[in-house]
């Protein structure tokens, strides 16, 4: 699900593009250089509806972006559970 997304560290903000959304978790795409560790609130733009604000963690960096593990459950009809 490529999704625009926005993170937001503090008051600095990055754009992004979702690779993956679970009701759980995303994987993001972004120039952002975040720690693991990191608390950020992200906002998920769908191509349909209004966008999806969670806070969540930054939970594992790799070569094809950042995986983060939200603060709680989201649901939208687009985002798969596992």
């Amino acid at each position: 699900m490529a999704w625009p997304v926005l993170v937001q560290v503090g008051t600095n903000r990055y754009l992004g593009v979702s690779l993956d959304i679970s009701t759980h978790g995303a994987r993001v795409r972004t120039k952002a250089r975040l720690k693991t560790g990191t608390i950020v609130q992200l906002e998920l733009v769908p191509p349909e509806g209004p966008p999806l604000r969670v806070g969540a963690l930054v939970w594992r960096i790799d070569g094809n972006g950042l995986a983060f593990i939200f603060e709680r459950e989201v649901q939208h009809p687009r985002i798969r559970v596992i």
